[in-house]
């Protein structure tokens, strides 16, 4: 970020921001004039909140996940007081390790996954282990293989965690497949021995679906409630200033996530909920996501027909091909390493690209860290600006050998 700000001819492929162009002035401007217009609304939406987030809005939210998981109307209902509204999903993320772990607990994550996640858990002092990928997202075959291994030291009551970014990942840009998400909840309650092992599904991008609609998520899959902590946000869908997220949490961890919650903020911002509970029932949010998955849509395509047409062909060098969200994940030649003391790095900064050394987003355990990777977001720069990184990049590429020229 310090360098796309040093540097304004910078093209950054790197800040996973959403689209300035798409940020919703409009409806969040007739939201707030409704709210405002309103003596009444407007007194509860500018009073403090509670804890665990506004009535309204949180029942408004279980009523579209149960359209969004085919449930019937009201089967969602004991979820309700079970839904805590946070700041985004990344406080949730927090305070579920917080309440969770202690000192050399286990997290099992993908390999690569959300490198924000390793850093809170860390600072836990609990482990972070990488289970492979493929395009489905987590091997079954590795996570069982790990489980075992850490059975046989000893070592499987300190697994607390499976964490997993279910949608259109970051940084992948790839999602767990449809047909493994009852297997996850299954796995994690077949493995939880001496006490329950928890699946933190962080869905994040889930709505921006290129494609047509996403499968049902892994919670949906977790009939007693007693497995899966659901995290969603708005951040990428509506808003990051709004900076508004909810989870779902399973009753054995719901008093100790409020009890944190309310030490850090005595509830969320109470004023961005209600204008978020006014978006949802007006229509606007979903106006706003539909036009977005078309925007993100063809942004994408830019991006990968640019990268097909610089580096299409080119010997080592292959990339994802996302179905939603906001990201594409590069492959170079394993000679190369594309980290931020690395040749390419220092190349694309010369020919003025930026990009995330998919370095970062690999756990110290098993190892060894992959080293070329890279993780390029089209969120921020416009069709132009994608099409002219792709060609900058590749010019750094060919700038580190002659295996790639």
């Amino acid at each position: 970020m310090k360098c796309a700000l040093d540097n304004p001819g910078l093209i950054s492929l790197a800040a996973g921001f959403v689209d300035p162009a798409s940020l919703p002035v409009d409806p969040t401007r007739r939201a707030v004039d409704a709210l405002l217009g309103d003596p009444a609304r407007g007194r509860k939406a500018l009073q403090y909140g509670t804890t665990i987030g506004d009535r309204s809005l949180r029942e408004r939210l279980v009523r579209r996940l149960e359209q969004e998981e085919d449930a019937l109307p009201g089967q969602f209902d004991h979820v309700i007081d079970r839904t805590v509204m946070t700041n985004g999903s990344q406080q949730l993320l927090y305070l579920v390790a917080e309440a969770l772990l202690d000192p050399g607990d286990i997290v099992l994550v993908e390999s690569p996954t959300y490198f924000v996640f390793m850093g809170l858990i860390e600072a836990r002092g609990a482990r972070v282990i990488g289970i492979e990928t493929d395009d489905g997202g987590l091997s079954f075959p590795a996570l069982e293989e790990t489980l075992q291994r850490l059975a046989e030291a000893d070592d499987l009551p300190r697994v607390k965690l499976i964490y997993t970014v279910t949608e259109h990942g970051n940084p992948t840009g790839l999602s767990l497949a449809g047909d493994r998400r009852a297997p996850l909840v299954e796995l994690a309650n077949r493995w939880s021995k001496s006490h329950q092992i928890y699946v933190l599904e962080d869905a994040a991008y889930r709505g921006l679906s290129f494609t047509g609609r996403e499968p049902s998520s892994v919670w949906r899959h977790d009939e007693d409630g007693r497995c899966v902590i659901l995290a969603r946000t708005f951040s990428k869908s509506f808003s990051p200033g709004l900076k508004t997220g909810f989870g779902i949490l399973p009753e054995s961890l719901l008093e100790s996530v409020l009890n944190l919650k309310g030490d850090h903020d005595f509830g969320s911002n109470n004023f961005a909920q209600n204008v978020l509970d006014q978006v949802l029932g007006d229509g606007s949010y979903d106006a706003q996501v539909a036009w977005l998955r078309e925007v993100y849509r063809s942004k994408c395509e830019v991006l990968l027909k640019a990268l097909e047409e610089h580096l299409g062909g080119v010997e080592g060098v292959s990339w994802t091909t996302p179905k939603g969200g906001l990201y594409i994940w590069l492959t170079v030649p394993e000679w190369l390493d594309t980290g931020k003391d690395g040749p390419l790095f220092s190349k694309a900064l010369e020919h003025e690209v930026l990009y995330v050394p998919g370095s970062y987003a690999f756990p110290e355990e098993p190892g060894p860290v992959p080293t070329n990777h890279a993780r390029l977001c089209f969120g921020v720069p416009d069709e132009e600006q994608l099409r002219e990184g792709a060609r900058r990049l590749a010019g750094a590429l060919a700038a580190c050998g002659e295996r790639v020229a």
